[in-house]
């Protein structure tokens, strides 16, 4: 019984003394500090191999999307990366055609990109109609659309405009002016800083 009773009276203070050591340690409590809103990415797109779609995220915005068009050079001919079925890898080098960038961006996101929650404003095609684009010497782009383009929302709307301002100019700008089946026009621009979404 006695050595219960010292043991008790050895404990109790070191573990007052080891509490007060760790709580002084020299670090002052401080206010929640607010450093701006959520990080940014900025993507590396290869023009060569890569097409850039625009997709409704979950809050409402835009989100871009990197699709592979043909497997990227230098990991063995084993290797193919996902997404880079849909054209010949032999095939000729340099940026995908903005007809068949627009086709890419009409058929939806993928089973990737509905996973992250982005989804299309976009109706779809139901006929694989012809896609025609047109560059004029003041860089506007003229593009002729498979669909009804009166009654597209403004997403939609800039969904189409992104997705073709960024794959025919690396900064994105340049008046785009879509003509749908209905014979309606619209123009606009992108407005998207690269590496940013909204």
């Amino acid at each position: 019984m006695r050595r219960a009773w010292w043991r008790g009276r050895v404990v109790g203070p070191l573990v007052m003394v080891c509490a007060s050591l760790v709580g002084g340690c020299g670090i002052q409590a401080s206010d929640v500090i607010e450093a701006g809103g959520p990080a940014t990415v900025d993507a590396f797109l290869n023009r060569d191999d890569d097409m850039l779609l625009f997709f409704r995220s979950p809050d409402g915005g835009l989100s871009p999307v990197i699709r592979e068009i043909r497997p990227s050079p230098g990991f063995g001919d084993e290797y193919v990366e996902l997404g880079s079925g849909d054209r010949d890898p032999t095939g000729p080098a340099g940026p995908a055609p903005t007809e068949e960038v627009v086709l890419a961006l009409l058929s939806g996101p993928g089973k990737t990109d509905r996973v992250a929650g982005l989804t299309t404003a976009l109706p779809a095609v139901r006929e694989s109609g012809a896609v025609a684009v047109e560059v004029s010497s003041d860089g506007g782009i003229a593009v002729r659309l498979p669909l009804a383009v009166r009654g597209l929302n403004a997403t939609a709307l800039h969904q189409l405009t992104c997705t073709i301002a960024y794959n025919e100019a690396t900064d994105g700008r340049g008046v785009v002016t879509l003509t749908g089946q209905d014979r309606a026009k619209r123009s606009g621009t992108c407005g998207l800083a690269p590496g940013r979404a909204g």
